[in-house]
């Protein structure tokens, strides 16, 4: 049943495509991304979603993203900060995710060394979305769209509408979901994050 309702494609992480950050400051590993149909195939001209993780090793300014909403999650280490001007993101906590704009001024404060994040970038003219982060025993229901389930620290095991899939460490599972589906972890910390085309 799941098939008829999904087009599913595993991704390793030995498939991700390293690219610099739009500042230059860093680079990122890309996991997955959506592109306007007949826009450039390459860079952020024409992009709908990216979802890409990367390393923050030392404060840093962000690039600008205005057009973007930006969903962020800490998925190692703890203790970042991002000031925006006289506010301050919270991201002191691993598996929490927030989201803000793409056009904040930001840069990042590390209070407790380096950190992994994974980041979900939304055109926001052309979709809306945001990012969950499920635990072993967790199950959530989601409605038709783009979803990306990433394994965060360990092995995960994912029931989706009753079919189980292996989610290696690292690696991810996307799909297009035509109707509306539950996903159930089974072992592990996976987070989902979905996109929806207006």
């Amino acid at each position: 049943m799941a098939s008829e309702m999904m087009n599913l494609c595993n991704i390793p992480q030995s498939s991700y495509v390293i690219e610099p950050w739009k500042n230059g400051l860093g680079s990122t590993d890309i996991v997955a991304e959506a592109r306007i149909e007949g826009g450039p195939a390459t860079g952020w001209d024409g992009l709908v979603w990216r979802l890409a993780r990367t390393e923050i090793a030392s404060a840093s300014a962000f690039s600008d993203h205005t057009g973007y909403n930006r969903h962020q999650v800490v998925l190692e280490g703890e203790g970042l900060f991002l000031d925006a001007g006289s506010a301050t993101i919270d991201l002191s906590e691993a598996l929490k995710p927030v989201q803000y704009g793409g056009e904040l001024k930001i840069v990042s404060r590390l209070e407790n060394g380096s950190v992994k994040v994974l980041n979900l970038m939304i055109n926001r003219s052309e979709a809306t979305g945001g990012m969950t982060a499920m635990g072993a025993g967790s199950s959530a229901d989601f409605r038709p769209g783009a979803h990306v389930f990433y394994a965060v620290k360990e092995d995960a095991h994912l029931c989706l509408t009753g079919t189980a899939h292996h989610v290696s460490a690292g690696d991810a599972i996307a799909l297009e979901a035509a109707e509306p589906f539950v996903a159930t972890v089974q072992t592990g910390t996976l987070i989902a994050a979905s996109i929806y085309a207006k």
